[in-house]
């Protein structure tokens, strides 16, 4: 049976799976049964190649989960009847608070999700934090399908990954935590 591409169809099917990030895999769930909203000063259907461009002051928003990005492009594979979301920016910024309170965000100048290869790419002066901690490169690849981390530096001599974790704050009304 032939399915038939609706710009609708392709921002709504495959964007809630898409924008994951790597550290809030198991959480935030409830974000992904919300609807989503995209706003843009302008939009552009492709319908004939199975593209949808969001152009100027995007915004994306489904339930706690928001994205900013200056431009975003979301295409459909025919053979693999699964979709490409490239969100680009000065930087593109992705926010989401996580099932218990915390907030997660990251910025790159690149956000690439390929739904096929299962593959979450940040690309160009990354940055992610969660509860105070950092990872800082110029690449970070999340693979949802074996949940694996990579961060890569630019390729320079001098550059470097950089990946800060942040102690456990001690609760000061726990006499067991002094």
């Amino acid at each position: 049976m032939l399915k038939l591409f609706t710009p609708l169809n392709l921002v709504l099917t495959s964007l809630a799976l898409s924008w994951l990030s790597p550290m809030a895999i198991a959480q935030g769930r409830a974000d992904f049964a919300q609807p989503i909203a995209i706003q843009a000063q302008n939009e552009s259907f492709d319908i004939a190649n199975k593209m949808a461009i969001f152009v100027n002051d995007v915004r994306i928003t489904q339930g706690t989960l928001e994205i900013l990005a200056e431009r975003m492009e979301v295409s459909r594979d025919s053979a693999t009847e699964t979709d490409v979301f490239v969100a680009t920016g000065s930087p593109a910024t992705y926010s989401q608070q996580l099932d218990d309170g915390s907030p997660i965000t990251a910025r790159a100048n690149i956000i690439r999700y390929d739904q096929a290869a299962q593959l979450l790419t940040l690309s160009g002066d990354v940055e992610v934090n969660q509860n105070n901690s950092v990872i800082r490169g110029n690449e970070i690849i999340y693979n949802f399908a074996t949940q694996q981390l990579t961060a890569n530096r630019d390729g320079s001599e001098d550059d470097r990954v950089t990946t800060i974790f942040m102690p456990k704050k001690k609760n000061q009304d726990d006499p067991t935590e002094r």
